[in-house]
């Protein structure tokens, strides 16, 4: 099979799974490297140095082992001396894919995918929540395809004695006879890989119905909404080792005229119109966005791989939406701010910013930060 064919089996092979399948199958093809031993060639990219962080030691261990180990990712981390390491640009088509290649005499294997953008928001986290295109493959022409194309993106970045030894461990591998045993691991991937995720699926599902059973001190008993605290705990712990969220857009919605509803028609009322309203509002978000109550009258909308112009039409959507609930003739309006955001802990100093913009303008209206 040639690289090219080798590269389109590759992609007609790739499926939709978690992060976590996808980080199970890493953890699999770096065992390999350590049996492997020093005949490994291992190339690996992490998306964003966070994540590299969590497993510095492991490739730190394979290099220490005689492997020759590549690394690459966005962010200003330098794992160990003994790792070759590539900083990307963000900007970089690799540092978008997430991906553990092995190359070596007696094995190959490659897992990789894409990030999708998207969010599983019924998962118990926002990591786990994550999904890429993704596949893995163990026969060696397909690796040997995917490692040509990584090391091609990577060679003027790296060492050119470390970028020939790449190719060389490539042009090698292609060379040794395949056994018998190789060619049945490589043809059962396909079935791994469907056990492992559903495997995982039913682990989340299992986990999110233990999940639910203490969810109620995470949801705002009045909207059903997730509360503050909810949606601080599904984002995520914060510090220097904590990844970066998706690029995610957020909308901070304050009602106009509530207060004059509590005051001239009474709490019970305005409960009933907060009700209401968190209901409009679920209802005009796109599938997989999270909605939450803030507080008071304010709510959080976290919409995710929007920019800002896409994010000023979802705010405009439920402008239109708070704006038509009706409650025995009585209703409210609304102001938001909205701001793009990756960065934990949550951030909303710029959406809170717009939204003071957005009232001191008379309400009704969508701000950018």
């Amino acid at each position: 099979m040639s690289t090219t064919e080798a590269a389109v089996t590759d992609r007609s092979s790739r499926r939709q799974i978690a992060k976590p399948t996808l980080t199970a199958l890493s953890h699999a093809v770096e065992e390999f490297a350590a049996a492997a031993g020093p005949d490994a060639t291992v190339v690996a990219l992490f998306q964003h140095d966070t994540y590299l962080h969590q497993s510095a030691a492991r490739y730190a261990k394979l290099a220490a082992q005689g492997a020759v180990v590549v690394t690459a990712c966005a962010g200003g981390t330098q794992p160990d001396s003994t790792v070759h390491h590539v900083q990307l640009d963000a900007a970089d088509l690799l540092a978008d894919e997430w991906a553990v290649l092995l190359v070596s005499p007696v094995l190959s294997a490659y897992v990789g995918g894409t990030d999708t953008r998207d969010l599983d928001t019924g998962a118990p986290s926002i990591e786990d929540g994550r999904t890429f295109t993704a596949s893995l493959e163990m026969d060696r022409d397909t690796v040997a395809a995917q490692a040509s194309r990584i090391v091609d993106g990577l060679a003027d970045r790296l060492d050119p004695e470390v970028a020939e030894s790449l190719r060389t461990a490539v042009d090698e591998s292609l060379s040794t006879p395949r056994s018998d045993a190789e060619r049945a691991v490589a043809a059962a991937t396909s079935v791994l890989v469907d056990r492992l995720e559903t495997s995982n699926r039913v682990l989340a599902s299992t986990l999110a119905a233990l999940i639910a059973e203490t969810d109620r001190a995470n949801r705002d008993l009045l909207t059903g909404l997730l509360n503050r605290s909810g949606l601080e705990q599904w984002l995520g712990g914060a510090g220097d080792q904590t990844p970066d969220l998706p690029p995610t857009g957020a909308l901070l919605i304050d009602l106009d005229g509530f207060k004059q509803v509590n005051d001239g028609h009474g709490h019970a009322m305005g409960d009933v119109v907060l009700q209401a309203v968190a209901d409009a509002i679920s209802a005009a978000v796109r599938p997989g966005d999270v909605v939450c109550r803030w507080g008071g009258d304010e709510f959080v909308v976290l919409c995710p791989g929007s920019d800002e112009d896409e994010m000023e039409r979802i705010g405009r959507r439920l402008l239109d939406a708070i704006s038509d609930v009706r409650v025995d003739g009585v209703g409210v309006g609304a102001s938001i701010g909205v701001q793009p955001m990756s960065r934990r802990p949550f951030p909303l100093d710029d959406a809170d910013a717009a939204l003071y913009r957005a009232k001191a303008a008379g309400g009704g209206q969508v701000a950018r930060s």
